[in-house]
């Protein structure tokens, strides 16, 4: 009995033994992982580091940035009329299109433009927007031989007819814009309403097959915006359509691209410049503007000490013609002008207008020439 007993005893000391051998085994191995492992935490953090790193700095800059995104801006001498043109993005508008004869060469003008000429020159094919600021010679005159000519997707006019409606320039763009697939939209101060019920009268009074339907995207008033490329352009003016003088109907535009603004005024006088204060004080449109075309071209009859102080612009551009017999620009406008600070450019001076802008600042490029017409006469 006392023999099988010290045998069991025996046998437990060795399975005793083993298992000491054992966990004194595991504590060696583990220990060495974990020297291991703290050897390896600082390889960890570095990396780690290096990673947080990479991810905090600024991503590169994108391929598709805006620093090649400019707008150029064309005021053609055209002499005692206006004619600008305005590219961005591939879009393009043309406001105004000078007197008849400045896109024809058949034509005897006295500052021998081609207009037409000069769009191709430019590489343009096509208008996105061709604005007839208001139904004067000196501003529309050539814009049925420009409808001719280029694929006009949509041209802007107001709905006043010149003081002869037997105009001939006239009479021209009526007929070149029935003829052509350019959609025509006309400022209005009516509110749908008001339009529907007038169309609704025309109807009640016309055949079947004279009647016509509303839409909607006919018609632009104040406070209405498009797009040309990446520039947002917004309409100020007229904001009346009982004006007596056809000048104060023009449509004025205000464009915005990258920052930077420029109004376009037409021939808008002191009664549209006032209407377009009060416009901007009731709806707090801010009518600051880099760029001013000033209105008539220099003419006492706009330009306005109150509206050039609202505008209050860095650079005006006064598209007047060489020794015209209006005297024009006017000593007033000019005097005012200077005192806002404003530095003045006259196609009258330096011909043709050339602005660039691009991230946001303006450049002129006043080496830039229209090519003249030949003298056939």
């Amino acid at each position: 009995m006392k023999k099988r007993r010290y045998s069991r005893f025996k046998s437990f000391l060795w399975k005793l033994l083993i298992l000491v051998v054992i966990i004194i085994s595991i504590s060696i191995y583990v220990k060495g992982s974990y020297d291991n492992y703290v050897e390896w935490i600082p390889d960890l953090q570095e990396q780690y580091s290096q990673n947080l790193n990479e991810i905090s700095e600024d991503p590169p800059p994108s391929t598709n940035n805006n620093s090649d995104s400019r707008l150029d801006v064309y005021f053609f001498d055209v002499g005692q009329a206006d004619s600008i043109l305005l590219i961005q993005n591939d879009e393009s508008m043309l406001v105004d299109t000078g007197n008849a004869g400045d896109a024809d060469t058949t034509f005897k003008v006295s500052n021998k433009i081609n207009l037409s000429h000069e769009l191709n020159r430019l590489g343009i094919t096509n208008l996105d927007y061709l604005i007839a600021t208001h139904p004067h010679e000196d501003h529309m005159g050539s814009m049925y031989k420009i409808i001719k000519l280029f694929d006009v997707r949509n041209v802007y006019a107001n709905n006043i007819l010149p003081e002869s409606e037997q105009a001939g320039y006239y009479k021209r763009f009526v007929s070149a814009l029935d003829e052509s697939s350019a959609h025509f939209i006309s400022h209005t101060t009516l509110s749908e309403s008001e339009i529907i019920e007038r169309i609704n009268e025309y109807n009640s009074s016309v055949s079947i097959e004279d009647k016509i339907e509303y839409n909607p995207d006919d018609y632009h008033r104040v406070g209405d915006t498009f797009n040309v490329g990446e520039a947002t352009v917004t309409i100020l003016g007229p904001n009346s359509s009982n004006y007596s003088d056809t000048n104060d109907t023009s449509i004025v535009l205000m464009m915005e691209f990258q920052g930077v603004k420029i109004m376009l005024t037409g021939d808008a006088g002191i009664s549209s410049e006032k209407d377009i204060l009060q416009y901007a004080n009731s709806y707090g449109v801010s009518l600051a503007a880099d760029v001013l075309k000033v209105g008539h071209h220099g003419s006492r009859t706009a330009s306005s000490e109150s509206f050039i102080t609202a505008v209050h612009p860095k650079y005006a551009i006064i598209m007047v013609g060489k020794d015209n017999s209006y005297g024009l620009p006017d000593e007033d406008v000019i005097e005012r002008l200077e005192k806002s600070g404003a530095q003045i450019y006259m196609t009258k001076d330096v011909s043709d207008i050339h602005l660039i802008i691009q991230n946001g600042t303006i450049q002129f490029d006043l080496d830039f020439f229209h090519e003249q017409k030949e003298e056939k006469w």
